[in-house]
Parts: C-alpha cells; sequence; structure tokens
C-alpha cells in the first residue's frame, strides 16, 4: 500500500476555445478584454490597442504545458512591453515557482544568469521558491508568428528539470545546473495558467490569441 509522499496522481485536459469559447468558469480575466474570437476560434488576450490577461482558476504542479498561439506580429518587437502566457501567480510579486514563455521587449544585460542578451527576445523564464530567476533568450524564427499561423509552446516541468520546445522542438532547458546551487526548482508552490498582454500596441497585425491548451499528466492541487 502507497504512503501518502508516494502518490503522484496525474490528470490532463483539453480547454478548445472553439467549443467553449470564453469560459469564466476556467478563467478569471484581469479585465474585459479577454475575449472569444469566433473568427479563428481562440481567446484574444487584450484586443488591438487594448491590454489583456487572464488566469486559470485551477493550479497546478508539474506537467506538460502546450499553449497553442497565434501571435500578433511576425517577431517581439519594441512595443510589447509586458507579454507571456506559461505558470505565474499574479498575486505573487516575487514570482515564486513561476515558469513561463516570455515575449516581452527588454534590454536588460544585468541577470547574471542569463545567456546571451536580446534587445528583441523570445525567453524561456523560471523561478525557484525562493524567487532566484532563470532566463535563455531564444533566436526568434519568422515563421511561428504573423499571418494566422498557429504555433505550439510547450513548457515540460518535472523535479529533475524544465524544458521549453517550440513546435516539439527543445530550444531550452532550465533547472538545476552546475554553479547555480542558489537556485532549486518548484516542487511545492501551485501556479495558475496565466496568459498576459499589457502592451498597448496599436502596429500589431492582429491580437495574440490562445488557440488551443492542452494539459497531460499534471498534478491539479485547486
Amino acid at each position: 500500500m502507497l504512503r501518502g509522499e508516494e502518490l503522484d496522481l496525474r490528470e490532463g485536459l483539453v480547454y478548445d476555445p472553439y467549443v467553449k469559447g470564453y469560459d469564466s468558469n476556467f478563467w478569471q480575466g484581469d479585465t474585459a478584454n479577454c475575449l472569444a474570437d469566433t473568427v479563428r476560434g481562440a481567446i484574444k488576450i487584450g484586443d488591438t490597442g487594448a491590454a489583456g490577461s487572464m488566469s486559470s482558476f485551477s493550479q497546478y504542479l508539474y506537467g506538460d504545458f502546450e499553449f497553442s498561439m497565434l501571435i500578433d506580429s511576425l517577431s517581439p518587437d519594441s512595443n510589447d512591453s509586458i507579454k507571456y502566457f506559461g505558470l505565474r501567480n499574479a498575486g505573487d510579486s516575487n514570482n515564486r515557482g513561476a515558469i513561463f514563455w516570455d515575449l516581452s521587449y527588454d534590454t536588460d544585460t544585468t541577470v547574471t544568469v542569463d545567456s546571451a542578451p536580446s534587445a528583441r527576445p523570445l525567453a524561456a523564464v523560471s523561478y525557484d521558491e525562493a524567487g532566484n530567476m532563470q532566463r535563455k533568450y531564444i533566436t526568434w524564427d519568422t515563421p511561428w508568428g504573423g499571418g494566422g499561423r498557429t504555433t505550439r509552446f510547450r513548457i515540460c516541468c518535472e523535479v529533475d528539470g524544465i524544458t521549453f520546445l517550440v513546435n516539439d522542438t527543445v530550444v531550452a532547458t532550465l533547472g538545476d545546473r552546475a554553479g547555480k546551487s542558489t537556485y532549486q526548482i518548484n516542487t511545492s508552490i501551485p501556479q495558475a495558467i496565466r496568459l498576459s498582454n499589457r502592451s498597448l500596441d496599436t502596429t500589431d497585425t492582429s491580437v495574440t490569441a490562445l488557440k488551443l491548451l492542452t494539459v497531460r499528466h499534471t498534478r491539479k492541487l485547486i
């Protein structure tokens, strides 16, 4: 018979906006600008010139999280002040345990755990339980954005490491590693699924949107 600490029950879900639209039983929107896009069968995260953010009511620990996204432009640009999606608790200013894709424009070169910084970034970002950050910049590939293309951004998180994939290709790994002894992968702080586009950007070709959310092998805590 298994003891309580040995139990590791996993589950999954598919959230399809084509079917569900914007379901307020699943999402808490920070603004009124997270709406069903019935033309594209997606959820708009904000709108042209309007910011938007939303978090899931449920929270998760570990798992495989895939965000099928429609990105609003051909690449992240200097108007994208805050744009990210992944696992993050909006109420925690220290971002403890957060793991997410970040498309925010950032020229900060002072973070010592960064890989080579870029002013037009896609970044894989992870915080440990104490709020220490790891961040790796990834070269943006033009086919990932614009033109109504759906791009699949995945985060696979387990106690032994975090893997970031785009269209099933590994682009970054984060977690415990030599020389970063102060960083420990989050094992105890559940995270909400969160998408945020706080950029008042009127130059984008279309609105950033969630086309499909697929969650596999996750521990759902709440």
